[in-house]
């Protein structure tokens, strides 16, 4: 079957894309591939050869489907946006998400514009989600088939009109379907290992990384009451709602209920004190389009691999912000993650966690 639409499919070099890359050409539609080059820095342990590695297996894979394959250069691009902002939010005491920002401002940014240059009517990756209309007529991100796979969370920013000139075919499938499918689609990709959480960070050592962009220095752990109880190496060791690792003995656990990057202080909380009962959400963005207008009962992640919980939204005082009311308490709210809304099984928008409010 052939058809008049072409689609740039970003290729990372993966199984993941290589089998959407094929899918996309079983359908009929004209495939473009795009590999971006993203970011070389030896503190960061990103060498010319792992990029080397990962463009020649994309262009292998374009080679075999017979399809037309760039190479574009986003290194001072991705370094200035995604790698600064990484390094600021940890400063700043949040705990970002590097991978939300970097589909917003690269692959749904950058190298969507990039692909409507090239002449395609869609942008498509390997991502596991689904597109679909709602009963209002909207385009709305939706959960993948296989939820243990489900990437929508990172996805939530997408408006009206990227949703209608994006596609992921992977939506319907899982991880042991797409090996298979690589296998029958002879990709010599079919058995390669699935990439690490940061991409720019090959070793997974975030501390590593923070300590040679920014000279972490040690400070104090202390409780609500301002009593220390011990020290801490860096404010990038530590993330709100942790428990383990924190070095200090006690009767009763105890979790991060605050990073305080200017005084550079831990401070830890009992599992009581630790609850929060609400949060304040900003820069929220909604596919519709629409702004909130009256308090509706919504799913909440508070983390990518979080379960949705049940929550209250409603207008906050502040334009473009949000409070979300929980149904029942929770811990490890993050300020700088990402809080995505869902109904049914679909996004209805989201935005970045600027604090959390323990109302009793």
């Amino acid at each position: 079957m052939l058809n008049n639409k072409t689609v740039a499919i970003a290729m990372s070099g993966g199984v993941d894309s290589s089998v959407a890359a094929a899918l996309l050409l079983q359908k009929g539609y004209k495939v473009i591939g795009i590999t971006m080059r993203l970011w070389v820095d030896k503190q960061a342990n990103v060498t010319m050869e792992q990029l080397a590695s990962a463009e020649r297996d994309a262009a292998i894979v374009a080679d075999l489907l017979g399809i037309e394959h760039h190479i574009l250069d986003f290194n001072d691009f991705f370094r200035q946006s995604v790698v600064q902002y990484f390094l600021s939010e940890y400063k700043a005491g949040r705990t970002p998400n590097p991978c939300v920002f970097c589909n917003k401002m690269v692959k749904f940014g950058a190298l969507y514009d990039k692909a409507r240059e090239l002449g395609a009517d869609y942008l498509a990756t390997g991502h596991y989600a689904r597109i679909i209309e709602d009963a209002s007529g909207y385009k709305r991100v939706a959960m993948a088939r296989n939820i243990v796979k489900d990437q929508s969370y990172v996805l939530y920013h997408l408006n009206q009109e990227q949703l209608n000139h994006v596609m992921f075919p992977l939506g319907d499938y899982d991880k042991v379907q797409v090996r298979e499918l690589a296998k029958n689609f002879n990709l010599p990709v079919f058995n390669k290992k699935d990439s690490q959480d940061i991409c720019f960070i090959p070793d997974n050592d975030y501390h590593r990384f923070l300590n040679a962009f920014s000279h972490e220095k040690s400070g104090n752990i202390i409780n609500t009451k301002g009593q220390i109880l011990g020290k801490h190496n860096g404010i990038s060791h530590y993330t709100i709602g942790q428990r383990k690792g924190l070095g200090i003995a006690a009767a009763t656990p105890l979790y991060v209920v605050e990073i305080d990057a200017e005084k550079n202080v831990i401070v830890l909380a009992d599992a009581e004190e630790s609850l929060r009962d609400c949060m304040i959400v900003s820069d929220v963005v909604f596919s519709d389009g629409l702004c909130l207008k009256a308090k509706r009962a919504v799913k909440v992640k508070i983390r990518y691999n979080a379960k949705p919980v049940d929550a209250f939204i409603e207008p906050d005082i502040i334009e473009g912000q949000v409070k979300v009311t929980f149904k029942q308490p929770l811990r490890g709210i993050a300020p700088g993650q990402a809080a995505v809304f869902y109904e049914n099984d679909y996004c209805l928008g989201g935005g970045t966690i600027i604090t959390s409010i323990k109302s009793s």
